[in-house]
């Protein structure tokens, strides 16, 4: 089988003036940089050797790219399907600004972040960060961020690193958002004050804006007003497909009505006839999700979507390393945890050592954060983030119970007698009140402290579909509105 011409568009496509289209037929597929040597994309492992590689429209090296970076590949795969050859890489972040305002969720593990009026939601293990760690962010830091919009055009972080502090008149920033009342001079940008008198227009065409233009402005802030340097028009991945592209698009699920009509980052998809997985996998608004297919009518017609992010989680210490077969077992009181790993697993290290990190990395002893789904009566790891010792933890669907006594998810027994418990509002209740709501399939999230010793120590549902904030952050705009607002620059 000879090579396949493969396009990959991942993350935010376009910017840097690239504009749209491609020649003949290929494959668009979009997602994270998942791993290193040379770069794991969707799956497939791209060699970057002779690789061309942008960031913000200038040449990069590969070490300047990072884990959860949402980039565009230009290249070829294999006929295994897995390895490829990059022509050309490019990275445009979603956002870069000074952090205005920060609202942490009641359960501590995610956090709304305000960058230049947009509403970016970050997780403390789901979220990829650099120069900074999920509990330093503060009022005044400049981050870059990268990551998959939803329906209210806010922004979960696949990364976010920090690039400073804030200088007002002298940090640089940069937003993209739809050009509204425009005139010779002006123009607001989702609620933004934009002076572009004196920008560079070189990569919008003709030079001439157009109302309602989607558009990436960069400059720097008088007041709360944006001084332009610099208006590009922002290519989707729509402009660079072709009728009988072969694309693969991962992001957020958006407008979703059924199977044969919803959304991914500008792409209509129709996937009556795909292959879901894990079988038992429902689409929704909100879901993060890779589909493949082929364009047919401007239409992604979908043979394949897969879940990108799980809902069960294990923290714990690591008993066994299994790198044939790509393996982990993870050690609670009550028994193991057996969980796979494929070309699809982030891995991350958060314990201070250099990335990038690999299976063969990690020792028996280190403590890990795994995040997986369940597939074909197996874990399979979405992302493992190795750390410092925390709290043991077991988010997971219930097995079993005894009402008033113990829990049993992924086959271990939780002694669940006391503690504290919490309902799916996450407000505090007794034990009689949790187990009266309690029902086998439920997700829980139990908390066994840092010293485990398979007494349940806290107990709360969890939804099987919102990741962490989304239920408290996701949509919710006007009602946030109406509370008090946290503490601003």
């Amino acid at each position: 089988m000879p090579l396949l011409v493969f396009l990959l568009v991942l993350g935010a496509c376009g910017g840097s003036g690239s504009g749209g289209g491609i020649g003949g037929s290929g494959v668009v597929s979009s997602g994270t940089i998942d791993g290193f040597g040379s770069i794991f994309v969707n799956g497939v492992q791209f060699d970057t050797t002779g690789a061309t590689i942008e960031i913000d429209g200038a040449p990069a090296r590969e070490a300047q790219l990072g884990l959860g970076m949402v980039v565009t590949v230009f290249g070829t795969i294999n006929a295994d399907g897995v390895t490829g050859t990059a022509d050309r890489v490019l990275f445009d972040d979603d956002l870069e600004g000074p952090l205005d305002a920060i609202e942490v969720s009641r359960d501590g593990d995610s956090a709304l972040l305000t960058i230049l009026g947009k509403e970016v939601i970050v997780e403390r293990t789901g979220t990829v960060f650099d120069a900074v760690d999920f509990t330093a962010l503060a009022v005044g830091d400049v981050l870059e961020i990268s990551g998959f919009f939803n329906d209210a055009r806010q922004l979960r972080a696949t990364r976010v690193q920090k690039l400073g502090d804030f200088v007002p008149g002298v940090t640089e920033v940069e937003v993209k958002g739809n050009v509204g009342n425009l005139t010779m001079t002006t123009f607001d940008l989702d609620g933004i004050a934009v002076n572009y008198a004196n920008a560079d227009l070189t990569n919008v065409p003709g030079a001439r804006l157009v109302e309602g233009q989607f558009v990436e402005t960069r400059g720097v802030l008088v007041g709360r007003d944006l001084q332009a340097s610099r208006v590009e028009l922002e290519d989707g991945i729509s402009d660079r497909t072709r009728e009988g592209d072969v694309v693969s698009v991962q992001g957020t699920v958006t407008d979703f009505t059924a199977p044969a009509g919803f959304n991914i980052r500008g792409v209509t998809v129709d996937a009556t006839g795909a292959v879901v997985s894990p079988p038992d996998f429902r689409l929704d608004n909100g879901v993060i999700v890779e589909v493949r297919g082929i364009i047919r009518g401007g239409v992604l017609v979908a043979t394949e979507v897969a879940v990108r992010r799980g809902r069960i989680e294990v923290d714990a210490v690591l008993a066994e390393v299994d790198t044939a077969n790509r393996r982990v077992v993870l050690r609670l009181p009550g028994g193991t945890v057996s969980v796979n790993l494929n070309a699809r697993t982030q891995l991350e290290d958060d314990a201070g050592n250099p990335d990038p990190l690999r299976l063969a990395d990690l020792r028996v002893g280190d403590f890990l954060q795994v995040e997986a789904i369940r597939s074909g009566g197996a874990l399979v790891a979405t992302r493992i983030d190795r750390g410092e010792p925390g709290d043991y933890v077991v988010q997971a669907p219930v097995d079993e119970f005894v009402e008033g006594a113990s829990l049993t998810v992924l086959g271990i027994r939780f002694s669940a007698a006391d503690g504290d418990f919490a309902d799916r509002a996450d407000e505090d209740v007794t034990a009689a009140q949790f187990y009266a709501a309690l029902r086998v399939g439920d997700l829980v999230r139990i908390g066994d402290g840092r010293s485990p010793d398979g007494i349940a120590d806290e107990v709360e549902f969890e939804s099987p579909t919102d990741l962490d904030g989304g239920a408290e952050f996701e949509g919710e705009v006007d009602e946030r509105d109406e509370r008090d607002a946290p503490e601003t620059r």
